[in-house]
């Protein structure tokens, strides 16, 4: 049976490198233009959020944001207590998303797996091709499962994680009536404020559902064989019983793991609020009154930003020129000040877990190194 492992994959690899070598120039052509219209389009991205802020930013003081930040003083170890539940939060849901894996047990191996990858993901321009690339080959080291269990296991966090995010959006429309001055309970009864609310929640619960319950791996593969194109069609044949096996896999954890299932989705959404207290406390340490509900506003929006922005490190600029406009939003007086310290502090501790990611895979590769020095090894002496 195929699989995606490493030597199959150099393996194939090669045989597309010398079929590259054979062919015309016309597809590598297309693929610079390519390259090119991508990176124009992130410079003009980056142009008008620079701007932006700019405007943003044009009358700050910079002795009241010092001001602002001095009075944090040890108040910042508060910070770290959301993003530290949040993480564990979520590497619970990708831990209980693997099969035959005790998920309590496999935390501390799927935890290395979680900083890397979110790295990857928040430090890279596109930092979503390399992380979700590593991820499956990672967890499957961490844990020792099959790489179709383990890109099983990836997808379904992934499948979680994206359901989580509209339960959490639904609790931030929920929030979002007592967010600012002149709302309150009686516009949470009103009908513009349900019905999109249950809406939302249909939404989720029927596709997930949906994923849940067919070959959806297969079906995208069928799906993309329409593309008549000999060397992509060989290689969806290649992998087309690996994905046979990954659907195999799903489904049958969803249908004898349900609770599993809805605790790793309970799981997600617990870490995404976890996310949204975040900029709660950080709020409340540089001594604004502001209450839960706005804090998880912040956040959802940000959210939003980070898939609208994935091809820009998560989404910088384009999630601060929104706390702007929230913070300025909720009435607080000067307004850009207090966005800057908040920006200040929130970036801060977003490249510390960086650094920790960063960390982590650099002991995954020297463990890697070792390992292969010692299979070396083993066959030598045989």
């Amino acid at each position: 049976m195929n699989t995606f492992d490493a030597e199959e994959t150099e393996e194939h690899g090669s045989e597309l490198k010398n079929e590259a070598d054979d062919g015309v120039h016309k597809p590598r052509l297309s693929s610079s233009l390519r390259r090119s219209a991508s990176i124009a389009l992130k410079v003009l991205a980056a142009s008008v959020i620079i701007f932006v802020l700019r405007r943003q930013f044009a009358g700050v003081k910079i002795g009241t944001v010092l001001a602002l930040l001095d009075r944090v003083g040890f108040a910042m170890v508060f910070v770290l207590i959301p993003p530290l539940l949040q993480l564990f939060a979520e590497t619970l849901g990708l831990a209980l998303c693997i099969p035959g894996v005790h998920p309590l047990r496999s935390m501390f191996k799927v935890l290395p797996v979680r900083i890397g990858c979110d790295a990857l993901l928040n430090s890279l321009p596109a930092g979503v091709v390399p992380a979700e690339t590593l991820r499956p080959i990672w967890l499957r080291r961490a844990c020792k499962i099959p790489i179709e269990e383990s890109v099983a296991a990836c997808m379904m966090g992934k499948i979680n994680m994206a359901a989580a995010e509209g339960l959490f959006l639904v609790v931030i429309m929920a929030l979002a009536g007592f967010a600012g001055p002149g709302h309150g309970s009686a516009a949470m009864l009103s009908g513009s404020t349900i019905i999109p609310l249950v809406l939302v929640l249909l939404l989720v619960f029927a596709v997930v559902g949906y994923i849940y319950s067919g070959a959806r791996v297969t079906q995208l593969i069928l799906l993309l064989k329409r593309i008549a194109w000999n060397r992509w069609l060989s290689f969806l044949s290649r992998i087309e019983s690996s994905a046979t096996k990954i659907d195999s896999t799903i489904l049958l954890f969803a249908r004898k793991n349900r609770r599993a299932v809805f605790n790793s989705l309970a799981a997600f959404v617990a870490g995404w609020i976890f996310l949204g207290l975040e900029s709660y406390v950080v709020l409340r340490i540089l001594g604004q009154n502001v209450s839960v509900g706005q804090g998880l506003l912040m956040e959802g929006t940000a959210s939003l930003l980070r898939i609208a922005f994935f091809f820009i490190p998560s989404a910088f600029g384009a999630a601060e020129a929104a706390y702007v406009s929230l913070i300025a939003g909720f009435g607080l007086a000067d307004p850009a000040s207090i966005a800057l310290a908040f920006i200040t502090i929130k970036r801060s501790r977003e490249v510390l877990w960086i650094a920790l990611g960063y960390v982590a895979i650099l002991i995954y590769g020297k463990q890697k190194i070792q390992d292969k020095g010692t299979l070396l090894d083993a066959q030598h002496g045989e």
